[in-house]
């Protein structure tokens, strides 16, 4: 991992602090310009020094894509409230119809906000246009009866219902 220089985006990555306020349950469009879709491999807690998976869908990569004209790369970050450095996780190359998966490991506690933003080398990050979840609680250990594990992406399966969390290796293993 290495810190993002904001320099120009400064303004861009205020706007996504102040976002990070927001409490975002479900994968619902807040604006037009917002995706909303990414998604963090299920854990009973998050926890700092521990991997987690995160996955950007093949049609929200096309959709983030399609509103940023000129973008090739996709960068993801992460930035804990309220001090909201943006801490880059990965940037990677664009290839359409293809979906895009990155590993994150926390380094601090915190309120935390991932995001996905179409990156362009010369321009940077496009911050106006992005996907991003909010408010995910990392901790330095898991309270009682939680586990900073996340829980292992399905195998096999039964098509769709195999990436539902908690009860898709179930089904799974009916098969």
């Amino acid at each position: 991992m290495k810190m993002s220089v904001l320099g120009r985006s400064s303004v861009g990555f205020a706007a996504l602090a102040a976002a990070g306020v927001a409490t975002i349950v479900t994968a619902s469009t807040a604006s037009a310009g917002v995706v909303n879709t990414l998604q963090l491999q299920p854990s009973t807690a998050y926890c700092v020094g521990t991997t987690y998976t995160i996955t950007l869908a093949a049609a929200d990569a096309t959709a983030l894509m399609a509103q940023a004209s000129g973008y090739a790369d996709i960068q993801f970050g992460w930035a804990t409230y309220p001090e909201g450095g943006l801490v880059v996780i990965d940037t990677v190359p664009y290839v359409a119809g293809q979906g895009m998966t990155v590993k994150w490991t926390p380094t601090y506690a915190g309120a935390t906000t991932l995001n996905a933003n179409a990156y362009d080398s010369v321009k940077g990050p496009n911050a106006i246009v992005d996907d991003m979840l909010a408010d995910i609680n990392v901790v330095q250990t898991a309270p009682a009866g939680a586990s900073c594990t996340p829980t292992p992406a399905a195998t096999g399966g039964t098509g769709s219902a195999s990436s539902i969390p908690v009860i898709g290796p179930l089904l799974g293993s009916l098969s």
